[in-house]
């Protein structure tokens, strides 16, 4: 497609080869979230993923599409090294490729507009969102989570960057009344996390079984990336997963999946595969899942169980998309914004708040009722889910088509 009759998109920190199947699947959602959407109304569109951790052209599989893309290394705007390593290798780095962007839609990783992760990573999300402000036509915050801010000289320059978007969309009700106390509501909108747009086709495993996934977050495992409970939870996170395992493994009809969604094999901090390779030699009985190729084939996956239970939020997103009674073990408000807030979900364990004991009381109630929370998702998906999918499709087309 010739760039001269094209509108070019680029979908900022979004990086499909991610090893977090989470990142992964918002960048596969959002590409094909604004394929469908530029299709539908005729809109000629070239797409880029400005983050990947590749360059060149590439093309993904969704559903019924192959869509192809450039990719684009992430930068920190602002930090010298990078705008040297522009000057002295623009072709390398995509410097053209990045001034030919018109329509900028900023995914943020889903939650790492915030500097609960480290400042570093904070400033390379802020810092383009100035970039591609002062530069585009139009600059979109695509559904995602926005804060929490610890640091008040982060939140400052977060808000003052966020005053260059044509729009902001939340994934959840917290995100968009902390949005709301601070900037022009004309410019804000409350959605849903896009990774639900993300198509599947579900396993079947043997019916002699309730099959039971269960995901062990290897970062939380570890204790986060300071391995000193980084997120500050009242929860024991390994007493828990081992309290879980011991329960679920000691029911015959029972057999236990540890799936895991980040699965990095050169950082064993993040690696939910490693630790669930460790606990089953503990719990010989459990299944460890594959290392996922895809966003999707984890999704087909999860999507084949009878109950979940997690700390990677979009395996539990995944769960609930497709219909299977889950139990997010949450880490940070972001979990309680989309499920409690916006899914009007009560069935989720506050690791931060909540000791031990409370947060496996409502595992425990959870699978025991796990046929009403078939049913209570099933419904929220046909009246949340499926209206904010199709009003955020309405959102985008009107972008793009300005």
């Amino acid at each position: 497609m010739n760039r001269n009759d094209s509108k070019q998109i680029g979908i900022i920190w979004a990086n499909p080869y991610n090893k977090n199947l989470g990142v992964a699947a918002l960048a596969y959602a959002s590409l094909a979230l604004l394929h469908d959407v530029a299709r539908a109304h005729g809109v000629r569109a070239a797409f880029s993923f400005f983050g990947s951790e590749r360059t060149g052209m590439d093309e993904l599989t969704v559903g019924d599409a192959s869509i192809p893309f450039r990719n684009i290394p992430g930068l920190d705007f602002r930090d010298w090294k990078w705008r040297l390593k522009l000057l002295l290798a623009p072709h390398k780095y995509g410097l053209n490729d990045i001034r030919a962007i018109d329509y900028a839609f900023d995914i943020a990783e889903g939650d790492s507009f915030t500097d609960i992760y480290g400042d570093v990573r904070f400033r390379k999300i802020r810092n383009s969102k100035v970039y591609f402000g002062k530069r585009v036509k139009k600059l979109v915050l695509l559904p995602q989570t926005i804060g929490p801010f610890r640091n008040p000289e982060n939140e400052r320059s977060a808000l003052q960057a966020m005053t260059y978007a044509d729009l902001i969309i939340s994934r959840d009700r917290q995100s968009y009344d902390y949005t709301a106390g601070h900037l022009p509501h004309h410019k804000l909108a409350e959605s849903i996390d896009v990774a639900f747009y993300l198509p599947f086709s579900s396993l079947r495993f043997d019916g002699d079984r309730i099959h039971v996934g269960v995901n062990v977050s290897g970062l939380l495992w570890n204790g986060g990336y300071t391995r000193n409970n980084q997120f500050a939870m009242q929860t024991d996170y390994k007493s828990l997963i081992r309290k879980t395992l011991t329960f679920l493994c000691a029911m015959e009809n029972v057999q236990v999946h540890l799936v895991s969604h980040v699965i990095p094999e050169q950082q064993p901090v993040e690696d939910d595969y490693a630790a669930a390779l460790a606990l089953k030699e503990e719990f010989p009985g459990a299944v460890v899942a594959p290392r996922f190729s895809s966003p999707i084939e984890a999704k087909n996956y999860i999507g084949g169980l009878d109950f979940f239970t997690g700390a990677r939020m979009h395996a539990c997103i995944a769960a609930f998309a497709a219909n299977v009674p889950v139990y997010p073990m949450a880490y940070s408000r972001k979990f309680n914004g989309l499920f409690a807030d916006t899914l009007r979900y009560p069935w989720l364990g506050d690791c931060v708040n909540d000791g031990e004991a409370d947060v496996f009381s409502g595992l425990r109630a959870a699978f025991d009722n796990r046929e009403a929370l078939k049913v209570a998702i099933a419904e929220a998906n046909q009246t949340i889910v499926a209206p904010r999918l199709s009003a955020l499709k309405d959102l985008l087309s009107n972008i793009l088509q300005s």
